[in-house]
C-alpha cells in the first residue's frame, strides 16, 4: 500500500463532521462537541477522547512534550460535550491549532506519511502482501 492509495479528502471530510471545535480566547477554553457516533472507535481520535488524564496525556504527548497538558477538562457524556480551560495562552494555543489541524487539517495525513516515509526506509518498500515484512 502506497501513500497515494489513501483517499485523503474522503477521510478529511469525515474528520470535519465527526466534531465541532469553538475556542473562546477570552477564558482561554476550548469546546469539543462530537457529533459523529462512533468516534470513539476511531485509535488515534478515541483513545484521547476516554478521560481526562488520557487526554491530558495524548495533547502532551502530540505537542511532544514530556508531561501531560496541564488544563482543566469538564466531560460531559449525556451532551457529548469536552470543555478545556487552559492557564496561559501558550498552551491554549498550541492545543486549539493542534486539534484544528487534527479534525480539519493534514494532521492525519502528514503522521501516516512520516510512518510509512520511516517504515519504508528500515524496511524496504512497504507491501502489506508480504507476510515476511
Amino acid at each position: 500500500m502506497e501513500i497515494k492509495d489513501f483517499n485523503w479528502e474522503e477521510i478529511k471530510e469525515k474528520l470535519e463532521k465527526a466534531v465541532k471545535l469553538e475556542e473562546n480566547k477570552d477564558s482561554l477554553s476550548i469546546k469539543i462537541t462530537i457529533l459523529e457516533e462512533n468516534i470513539e472507535e476511531n485509535q488515534m481520535i478515541g483513545g484521547m477522547l476516554k478521560g481526562e488524564e488520557e487526554m491530558k496525556k495524548s495533547l502532551g504527548h502530540f505537542l511532544g512534550e514530556k508531561e501531560p497538558i496541564d488544563c482543566d477538562i469538564d466531560i460531559n457524556q449525556d451532551e457529548r460535550t469536552m470543555l478545556l480551560k487552559f492557564k496561559n495562552k501558550n498552551d491554549f494555543k498550541k492545543v486549539y491549532q493542534l486539534l484544528y489541524d487534527m479534525f480539519f487539517g493534514d494532521f492525519l495525513k502528514k503522521m501516516i506519511e512520516a510512518l510509512m516515509g520511516a517504515f519504508g526506509q528500515t524496511f524496504g518498500d512497504f507491501n502489506p502482501d508480504n507476510p515476511y515484512l
